[in-house]
């Protein structure tokens, strides 16, 4: 599913010194906060809070899945948990900044209550989006580059029919205990891995036939990056563990950055 925006089409609130055609935007993905977050959680929680605040500022904000390390709707009742992130996505929301919300394998699920709450897309599928004259394509990943297959097993479950009845029929207490299992799996890539990852990615944009964007960008594989071919590019997004990486558009530009080492940028 494609989303179009036009070129000279402005969603959301316009910061007083942006070009109403060139409207900011941050991306991050990643970050897979649990419902009972520990210590070390617990700061980067307050990072993303950090990060949010900032968000406040921009004209769009990107959350390219996996938000969450455990999310699934039932019919009947939602999970408890995750009120401190909700509630700086809510501030996001109150400041007028433009949600979009593109489903991980992890919280794909969460994409009908992010619809009802923030106005994001009901069904979180990938999207193409022109900010200015730059046409994004925002996916999270899985299944790209075919990174891991615990990552794929856990996508069959929660993306197709027969996985989802599956799933609804679990106990949820089972269905948690899967899912933070595969947490333990969620790590950044080794250096083979990396390296791997990123021959693979080289190889997908050489014989990518898609023309509808110049940049594309995901998540998933917990490693930053940046290949081209041609006129293309894609990037990949770190995670937001030891150093939280997200990305920016802003004046026509695109840039990759560390929330901790990097001066933050001022809309």
């Amino acid at each position: 599913m494609y989303f179009q925006v036009a070129a000279d089409t402005t969603l959301g609130h316009i910061n007083p010194m942006s070009d109403l055609n060139q409207p900011t935007a941050i991306f991050v993905a990643d970050s897979h906060f649990h419902l009972n977050p520990d210590s070390a959680e617990q700061q980067r929680i307050r990072r993303f809070g950090e990060l949010m605040l900032l968000a406040q500022k921009a004209d769009h904000l990107f959350l390219l899945g996996d938000i969450f390390d455990f999310w699934f709707d039932y019919p009947h009742f939602r999970m408890r948990g995750f009120d401190e992130i909700l509630q700086a996505l809510d501030q996001v929301k109150a400041a007028g900044t433009t949600m979009h919300f593109v489903g991980g394998n992890h919280d794909i699920w969460a994409a009908q209550f992010l619809h009802q709450r923030y106005g994001t897309s009901k069904d979180a599928e990938p999207f193409v989006i022109s900010l200015g004259q730059l046409r994004i394509k925002v996916c999270h990943g899985d299944g790209l580059l075919g990174y891991d297959w615990a990552y794929n097993a856990f996508r069959t479950m929660v993306r197709t029919r027969l996985g989802i009845v599956l799933a609804k029929s679990l106990h949820p207490e089972i269905l948690y205990a899967f899912s933070e299992w595969l947490s333990g799996q969620s790590r950044g890539a080794t250096r083979d891995e990396a390296g791997r990852i990123e021959e693979k990615a080289q190889t997908w944009i050489d014989q990518c036939r898609e023309d509808q964007w110049d940049l594309m960008i995901i998540g998933h594989v917990h490693h930053r990056f940046e290949v081209s071919s041609g006129k293309q590019r894609l990037t990949a997004l770190a995670g937001w563990f030891d150093h939280p990486g997200y990305a920016i558009v802003q004046n026509g530009e695109f840039k990759l950055l560390d929330f901790e080492k990097d001066p933050r940028p001022s809309f």
